[in-house]
C-alpha cells in the first residue's frame, strides 16, 4: 500500500491455476490496451492441436493477445530453457509496449524456470540419445526412478519427452537432480525489487472434477480430428501426440476402445492433471490462493489502477 492506502501497481501478474479453471476467461475480460499474457503451458505451444490442448480460441486471443501459444509443429518439441527464454523476449515486447505482463501458467516447471532460472544441462551424445529413444516407455520410468527418484517424481505423468530427458542425463553425467545445485538466470533473480501480484485459482473438489469432465465431453471428436490429421502428417509416436489424451484419441481411432472408455479416459487423465498441477502450485510462495470471483474483483482494481497511473 502506498501512503494514501492504494494498492501499488505491481511489475508482474501470474494467474495460475489446474485445467478447466477459467484462467482463459479472466484474462480474455481485461483490456488488452493495459496488459497482454504470456502463456506458460507445455501442451498449447501445439499449432496443430487447440481443441485437445484447450488453447485459447481466435476470438479470446483476439480480445487478449496471448505469448507463447499455438507456434509449434507437432513434431517438434520444447524444453524448459528454450521455452524460458521465448518468454523472456516476449515479456520484453511487452513491457516496451507500455503494458502489464500477465503470466498464464498451467505448467509449473516452466513458469519455475522463467522466474527463477534453470540450471545446466550437460551435453548428451547422439549415442546415448538414440539408445534412450529406442527404449519402451516402461523401460524409461523403470530405470529414471532408480537412478535419479527425486527426477522422476517432478515430472508429470505421461511426459516421456523430460523422462527420457531425465534418462539421458543420468546415463551421461550420474543424475539430473545434483545439476539443480547451480542454477543461471531467471527474471526475479535480476531485480533488486519487484512487485508481484499472484493467483491460484482454488476451486471445490467437486465442482473443479465437474468443470473437467464437461469439458472432456466437448474434447472428443475434435481430438479425434486432430489426431487423425497429426498422425497422417507426422507419425503417431510425434511429441505433439504424446502430450495429454492423444494416446485415448489414438485408441479411438484404431477402434481399440469405445466412445464411453475415450470419455472416461480423457475425463481421468485431466483430472489427475488437475490433482498434478495443484500439488505443484500450492507450493509456490508468490502465490494466493484465491477463488476466481476474488481473482476478478482484484484484477479490475489493477486494471484502474494501471489507467490511473498513465
Amino acid at each position: 500500500m502506498n501512503k494514501a492506502g492504494e494498492r501499488a501497481l505491481p511489475d508482474l501478474i501470474l494467474l495460475t491455476g489446474p485445467t478447466a479453471s477459467g484462467k482463459t476467461a479472466l484474462v480474455s475480460s481485461l483490456d488488452s490496451d493495459l496488459f497482454e499474457v504470456i502463456s506458460f503451458d507445455s501442451r498449447q505451444v501445439y499449432k496443430d492441436l487447440p481443441a485437445g490442448t484447450a488453447c485459447p480460441s481466435k476470438e479470446e486471443q483476439a480480445r487478449m493477445p496471448h505469448a507463447l501459444v499455438e507456434f509449434l509443429s507437432s513434431d517438434q518439441s520444447l524444453d524448459a530453457k528454450d521455452f524460458s527464454e521465448l518468454a523472456h523476449q516476449a515479456y520484453q515486447r511487452i513491457i516496451e509496449k507500455g503494458k502489464l505482463p500477465i503470466l498464464v501458467a498451467g505448467t509449473g516447471f516452466y513458469l519455475k524456470a522463467f522466474l527463477y532460472g534453470m540450471y545446466p544441462i550437460p551435453d548428451v551424445s547422439e549415442e546415448v540419445h538414440q539408445a534412450v529413444l529406442d527404449l519402451p516407455d516402461e523401460l524409461v520410468l523403470e530405470e529414471l526412478k532408480e537412478k535419479d527418484p527425486e527426477a522422476f517424481q517432478e515430472i508429470s505423468s505421461n511426459d516421456f519427452y523430460r523422462y527420457r530427458r531425465a534418462l539421458e542425463v543420468c546415463r551421461s553425467s550420474g543424475s539430473l537432480t545434483k545439476f539443480k545445485q547451480e542454477t543461471i538466470g531467471g527474471l526475479l533473480r535480476s531485480k533488486d525489487k519487484f512487485n508481484v501480484l499472484g493467483f491460484f485459482l482454488d476451486w471445490d473438489r467437486d465442482i473443479l472434477y465437474s468443470r473437467i469432465n464437461k469439458r472432456a465431453r466437448n474434447l472428443l471428436m475434435p481430438m479425434v480430428e486432430e489426431a487423425k490429421l497429426v498422425r497422417e502428417k507426422y507419425s503417431a509416436d510425434c511429441p505433439g501426440l504424446r502430450t495429454l489424451g492423444y494416446n485415448f484419441a489414438l485408441d479411438f481411432l484404431d477402434e481399440k476402445m469405445n466412445l464411453d472408455s475415450f470419455y472416461e479416459g480423457i475425463a481421468k487423465a485431466h483430472r489427475n492433471y488437475a490433482k498434478r498441477q495443484i500439488t505443484w502450485f500450492k507450493k509456490e510462495p508468490l502465490l494466493q490462493k484465491v477463488s476466481w470471483d476474488f481473482a476478478m474483483e482484484h484484477l479490475q482494481e489493477v486494471q484502474l489502477l494501471v489507467i490511473k497511473n498513465k
